[in-house]
């Protein structure tokens, strides 16, 4: 791996770990110092480890650099303004083991998710700094402009560290009130690896991981296993089990219909439907509980054509009375299609085209194309298709939908 790719590795793993770490440490008010710390450490990273070896422990020279880069900072801010350097001494001395991150990543994710933050900012600020997710990334996920998502984060950053909002743990009530929007935030994060918005890359493990284990992290809190949290991760053991049969080797997307079956991981697939059942135990009904079956479904069919296409309508169905959106409605669309036919599907398409929430949006230019296809409209799905890709970031998907062309000419 090249010295920049490593760079690179290390920023979307451990930044929003260190970053955390620090912030935690020094506290919320230091929040931008410890970004542009955890910054400089990467870019010296990218300066110096071409001409030496690279440090047996990256990441832990990350952190010691990142960490001293800081308590220089503030010491000459110490001697500028009469400031007192918050737990310098402690901080000198501190073990930074892999256990204390993880549990400064929930403290922070739950203060990130403070009452006095609007949920747009939570969902924002956790994203770009736990994340370590660009602008660009955050405004795909959430199907805003990127310069509203980067004016929201500048704000959000500025309340933040205005209200004063510490970094620890609240009461247990507030645990609660909070746990539907940490959750949220995982989610997204899960996506993002996913299924990534931009790059090279198709799928980026690591983030799918990183989701996974937070979440491991709070259902080993009492307070925090709850039904929503098995759902959640019964969603992501499921999406994580398909890995190996989403992409061939050089990257591309294979589509869910033409993947080999046989690579689908049996271990996460049973996970997946012992928290399934976790989730389903008490009897609430949650969003995460809705696409956990639909995922399920999936993988309990042997083969494409086994698929229980109206069991899976039916639930986004349901979905759409529990959590209506526009994203929903047009997941939905694929599995009426399946059921009912592509006329009643592009009728549906062009429905949906109407409310202009999707002008951004990528993959519905490339359903529409799919099913404009079927009906045999290829000067239309053509057109449909070359919007899809003028509007995909990622190269990869790019790729992959210029092969349709083929197909449909």
């Amino acid at each position: 791996m090249q010295t920049s790719q490593l760079v690179d590795h290390f920023f979307r793993t451990e930044y929003g770990k260190a970053v955390s770490h620090l912030t935690s440490k020094f506290g919320a008010s230091h929040l931008e110092l410890a970004e542009d710390s955890v910054q400089e450490a990467l870019i010296k990273a990218m300066q110096t480890w071409p001409y030496a070896q690279i440090p047996d422990n990256p990441t832990g020279w990350i952190f010691r650099v990142a960490k001293n880069k800081m308590i220089d900072q503030l010491r000459r801010n110490q001697k500028t303004n009469n400031q007192e350097v918050p737990e310098l001494a402690e901080e000198m001395n501190e073990d930074l083991s892999l256990e204390s991150i993880n549990d400064d990543m929930i403290r922070m994710m739950f203060a990130c998710c403070h009452p006095s933050l609007s949920q747009e900012y939570q969902i924002i600020l956790t994203l770009k700094i736990l994340g370590g997710l660009s602008i660009r990334e955050i405004s795909s996920s959430l199907l805003k402009k990127e310069e509203t998502v980067a004016k929201a984060y500048t704000r959000a950053k500025k309340k933040f560290k205005k209200d004063e909002i510490k970094l620890l743990l609240p009461p247990a009530h507030e645990i609660e009130n909070r746990l539907d929007m940490v959750l949220k935030i995982i989610y997204l994060l899960f996506n993002e690896g996913y299924k990534s918005a931009e790059g090279e890359n198709l799928i980026r493990e690591e983030l799918c991981e990183d989701a996974i284990r937070l979440n491991q992290v709070l259902l080993q809190s009492e307070i925090c296993n709850t039904p929503a949290a098995n759902a959640l991760i019964a969603l992501m053991y499921f999406h994580t089990s398909r890995f190996s049969a989403r992409t061939d080797q050089e990257g591309n997307p294979i589509s869910l219909e033409d993947q080999d079956r046989s690579k689908w991981d049996q271990e996460l697939i049973q996970l997946g439907l012992t928290s399934l059942n976790h989730a389903s135990e008490e009897g609430a009904i949650n969003e995460y509980l809705i696409q956990a079956a639909i995922s399920a479904t999936h993988c309990r069919a042997e083969t494409f054509e086994d698929t229980d296409w109206e069991n899976i309508l039916a639930l986004y169905d349901l979905q759409l009375q529990i959590t209506p959106s526009p994203i929903v409605e047009l997941n939905r669309v694929v599995a009426l299609e399946k059921v009912h036919g592509s006329l009643l599907g592009v009728k549906e398409i062009e429905r949906l085209e109407t409310t202009q929430f999707f002008d951004e949006y990528y993959l519905f230019y490339a359903i529409k194309s799919e099913m404009l296809h079927k009906l045999g409209n290829n000067d239309e799905a053509i057109q449909a298709l070359h919007k899809a890709i003028d509007l995909t970031k990622n190269e990869k998907e790019k790729s992959y939908l210029r092969m349709k062309f083929s197909k449909i000419k």
